[in-house]
This record gives structure tokens, C-alpha cells and sequence, in this order.
């Protein structure tokens, strides 16, 4: 079961720091990069992602020369993988069109330069773009739902002099990916149907597996046809000794028969879960003989 997602832009004011602003050859325009939203429950999808985007620099000052202007997109928080978010968010990867080359980088980098896209200026130029893509690399990944942020860094070089400090500008390229609460969940052996079948009744309890993957917290709720009781075969009686009634339990927990009685339960991440669902049944000593039947409906609903 999927809900409905609403995706609300996010709106970014640039700060621009670092030298004063006469001082720097370019300015840049904020980008937000349009929400992206990852299912890592659907396995027909692409296990890789590509969101292309164009960054646009201005010429600063009154001056009309030329301008190599050479550029990188920092990672300020994940030192080792980059990602959207701090630590758990969904890997990502930058490249330039211009330079056919990675461009992302985090805060401690040597050799920034090795990591860099390049934007030429001609003298009558006021502005030039750069084409750039960002790559979502494992959409396999077992990521909790929710909103994953990141605000990525600009930091540039003009005219590339080597062992000079950069120019950086702070929280200009905002990317967004949703994680939406999504839930996939059948009886062991892949069928939405199953059976329990208590033979002889020799034993009171028996139960079978439920499968359940999802991304994040979700209910559990059940409905017994005959009210929680199994019914005779061909008995027209509803009490005594042509009904057997019995319990649920769904992984250990007990399990009310209405359905506005839930039971929460915590994600079961990618890999899944299997849960047992467990009915014990009165003791049977006293009841006609015959085969005693029900259906249980059980629901499992992704929680918003």
C-alpha cells in the first residue's frame, strides 16, 4: 500500500561569503534541484538515478576580460560518501558535463582541483551556465522513510591560481529526496492467501509467517468473519458446543478482531521481517465434532 505524497518546494536564500564581493570574479544563482522521491521497495525501478542541472555564473565587477572560472559542489557533513542528508540519507554523486569528470567533493579534500568542472567567460559575457548531473547511486539501499536535505556548497577558483584560496559560497545547490512509507507484505510462500489448519486439534496453538518489508512504522489490524469464533460446518447455531472460540497473537503481541483496533508496529527495513501469526485456540473437549471455520482479514497500513 503506497499513500499519496505531497513534495513541497523548498526555498533557499544564498549567502555569499569568503572574500568581499569586488574581490571575486563571479557570483552564482541558488539552485533548488527538483524533489526527487525514492522507492526502495520497487524492484521494476532503476537501481541508479540522474537529475541534471544547471548552474549559472555571473561576471562580478565592471572589468571585460576573459574568465576560466573552475568549480566543485562540497559536501560539508559526510567525509567519506556523500549523501543528502547527514549520515543515513541516499548516496549521491556529482559530475560535470564539461568536464566528463566527478565534481563533488567533501570539506577536507586534497587536490581539489583534480575534482573540478570548468566555465569559461569571454570578455562581452555576463554570465555563462554549467551543465552538471546528480547521480542517486543505490536505490537499493535500506533507507528509513522521511525527507532527506542537504544544502551542498559551491566552491570556486578563478582562472585556477594554483595555491590560492577559493571562493565559496555556501548553501547555494539544495537538493531534496523523499523516502516515502511504502509496505509490502504477503504469507510465507509469497501468496496473500493462507491456512492454518489445526488437524485434530491435538494442539491448541498454531500459526504461519507473515513476510513484511517496509520503510517505515506501520498497523496491523484484523477482522474475523464470524466475530472471533470458528462455526461448525453445516451447524445453524452460533454457541455452545458448535463454536470454538480463539486468540491472536501477530509476533507475540495480542491482536483484537475489530478493525478499529490496531496494533503499531516498527519498520521492518528492506530486508524484512518474518512474523508469526499465532491463534490458540478454547479447549475443543466439549464440542460436537465436525470442521470449525473462520477468515481473518489482517491489514497492514504504512503509518503517515
Amino acid at each position: 500500500m503506497k499513500p499519496s505524497i505531497i513534495l513541497l518546494p523548498t526555498v533557499v536564500a544564498a549567502m555569499i561569503c569568503g572574500a568581499p564581493l569586488a574581490a571575486q570574479c563571479v557570483s552564482m544563482d541558488p539552485v533548488i534541484v527538483p524533489d526527487i522521491r525514492v522507492d526502495p521497495l520497487d524492484a521494476t525501478g532503476a537501481a541508479q538515478a540522474v537529475q541534471p542541472l544547471t548552474l549559472t555564473f555571473r561576471r562580478t565587477g565592471t572589468v571585460a576580460a576573459p574568465i576560466k572560472v573552475f568549480y566543485q559542489i562540497v559536501d560539508e557533513d559526510s567525509p567519506v560518501q556523500s549523501r543528502v542528508g547527514v549520515t543515513t540519507g541516499p548516496r549521491v554523486e556529482w559530475r560535470s558535463d564539461d568536464a566528463s569528470r566527478m565534481i563533488g567533493a567533501s570539506r577536507g579534500d586534497a587536490y581539489a582541483l583534480l575534482r573540478s568542472g570548468v566555465v569559461a567567460l569571454d570578455e562581452d559575457d555576463t554570465s555563462r551556465q554549467a551543465n552538471v548531473r546528480l547521480f542517486l547511486t543505490d536505490l537499493r539501499e535500506d533507507l528509513p522513510a522521511g525527507v532527506y536535505r542537504e544544502q551542498f556548497t559551491v566552491r570556486y577558483w578563478c582562472d585556477e591560481a594554483e595555491g590560492a584560496a577559493p571562493y565559496e559560497i555556501p548553501g547555494i545547490v539544495t537538493v531534496a529526496v523523499q523516502v516515502p512509507n511504502v509496505l509490502s507484505a504477503n504469507i510465507a510462500g509469497a501468496s496473500a492467501h493462507g491456512e492454518i489448519d489445526f488437524l485434530d486439534f491435538a494442539t491448541r496453538s498454531r500459526s504461519l509467517s507473515i513476510s513484511v518489508r517496509s520503510t517505515g512504522r506501520y498497523e496491523v489490524s484484523a477482522r474475523s468473519e464470524n466475530g472471533g469464533i470458528m462455526v461448525r460446518e453445516g451447524s445453524v447455531s452460533r454457541q455452545g458446543a458448535d463454536v470454538i472460540a480463539y486468540d491472536v497473537r501477530f509476533g507475540g503481541d495480542p491482536l483484537t478482531l475489530e478493525e478499529s483496533a490496531v496494533l503499531g508496529r516498527p519498520a521492518a527495513g528492506l530486508a524484512g521481517e518474518q512474523i508469526p501469526l499465532e491463534v490458540v485456540v478454547q479447549d475443543v473437549s466439549s464440542k460436537r465434532a465436525g470442521s470449525y471455520t473462520d477468515t481473518l482479514i489482517l491489514t497492514l497500513t504504512p503509518v503517515s
